[in-house]
């Protein structure tokens, strides 16, 4: 038996151990752990959060995914322009924290089309509550995305979940975003 075999069952033995297996109450949990892999397709994050920033001034707003880099799309209208203005800029993931204290994403924004307009961005990421903008860099806080700040807060005896899942890989891929996770021991 090799050491890649005892890491294995070691994990394997965590993962059937009862006490670990109460803090996860929710059957998309256990296949999150089972499967250490998860799935966000596009359609759901233009629903969920980019239909619910929509307004006056921005009338239109989409999300396209594609392998290695994400496309947001749309257009605002200004009061002294009589039609809306169409805008586009694509955006990559930079980086990631997962640890106990933060869990966030790094997107780094590029190719903003027709003007780089600052206030535009600025506009955007206001909308959508868990996005922050620091320059080029727009921080998704994970713990401030509705669904998710509901598992994060989950605890059972003072114990959470989360303090022993990390998230190793994350990418976007055509129509969806992939995420890999792993235990930590």
């Amino acid at each position: 038996m090799g050491i890649f075999d005892k890491f294995k069952d070691r994990i394997q033995a965590r993962l059937n151990d009862p006490s670990f297996m109460e803090l996860v109450q929710e059957q998309s949990l256990r296949d999150l752990l089972v499967r250490r892999e998860f799935h966000i397709p596009q359609a759901y994050l233009q629903r969920e959060f980019l239909d619910k920033a929509v307004d006056d001034e921005i009338v239109e707003l989409k999300l396209a995914v594609f392998d290695g880099y994400g496309e947001i799309s749309g257009k605002m209208k200004k009061r002294l322009v009589p039609f809306a203005i169409p805008f586009s800029a694509t955006f990559s993931i930079e980086g990631m924290e997962f640890s106990a204290m933060r869990k966030c994403v790094l997107l780094k924004v590029a190719n903003v089309a027709p003007i780089d307009l600052d206030w535009l961005t600025r506009k955007v990421v206001e909308r959508i509550p868990f996005l922050s903008c620091m320059g080029e860099v727009v921080v998704c806080d994970l713990t401030r995305v509705p669904r998710l700040a509901e598992m994060f807060s989950h605890r059972v005896k003072g114990i959470s979940m989360w303090d022993y899942i990390t998230l190793k890989e994350l990418w976007l891929k055509q129509g969806e975003i992939v995420g890999r996770v792993g235990v930590v021991l």
